[in-house]
């Protein structure tokens, strides 16, 4: 009788309760969920230059802003060292300290070389219009481009911590955080750019960024 009195059949029986989180599970998680909510935010702020880029087209002022060979280039090394990153977080998974210190220095090094390449098109850029900016297409290259690097600059920093604990360690289960959260935010940026690159600088693809941007 007293079985019927201490029964609670409105709480569902759910199973075994499963075991707790250590502190640095806890910490590792909120990491990688804090930089998924920074990524979503990234995304929200380039759609949202994307869209006024389309919209500043419609105007008769507009010109296409002049083609620049060099971003061909610079979009490749940004692809390498996304895939470096990949190929650390998949050394790391194989217990391969000694390619994955390798995969990283690899990676930021790739990323050097693009901010220092996105650098010299800047430059190549303003002899072209020399140094006339009033085309609104040529402020929103810097524009654009300049807060696109700014975050890969960020993740530099990121990715020199990684660096460092990677030759100050030799346990590569402990580096695999580190190594996954850089990757996936190259991979973003990677996506990033070859959204920008490929809808404003890689010719006049007028009506399909319109028809993007629910202008026509």
């Amino acid at each position: 009788m007293s079985n019927i009195f201490t029964e609670q059949p409105w709480i569902a029986d759910t199973g075994p309760i499963a075991p707790g989180l250590s502190g640095a599970e806890i910490a590792l998680n909120s990491r990688r969920s804090a930089l998924k909510v920074l990524l979503s935010v990234v995304s929200i702020f380039f759609m949202l230059m994307i869209v006024a880029y389309g919209g500043r087209m419609l105007y008769q002022d507009w010109q296409p802003t002049p083609q620049i060979s060099l971003l061909w280039a610079n979009t490749g090394l940004l692809l390498l060292s996304s895939l470096c990153l990949q190929a650390a977080l998949i050394w790391a998974r194989a217990d391969n300290v000694h390619w994955v210190r390798g995969a990283l220095v690899g990676a930021g090094v790739l990323t050097v070389l693009f901010l220092a390449g996105q650098l010299v098109a800047w430059q190549q850029l303003t002899s072209m219009v020399l140094g006339d900016f009033s085309n609104p297409s040529v402020g929103f290259f810097f524009m654009i481009t300049g807060i696109h690097g700014l975050h890969m600059a960020g993740g530099m920093i990121a990715l020199v911590r990684a660096i460092s604990r990677a030759f100050g360690q030799s346990d590569v289960r402990a580096m695999e955080h580190n190594v996954s959260n850089c990757a996936l935010y190259w991979h973003y940026l990677l996506g990033v750019w070859l959204v920008v690159f490929g809808l404003l600088f890689t010719g006049n693809n007028f009506e399909i960024l319109l028809r993007i941007c629910g202008f026509i």
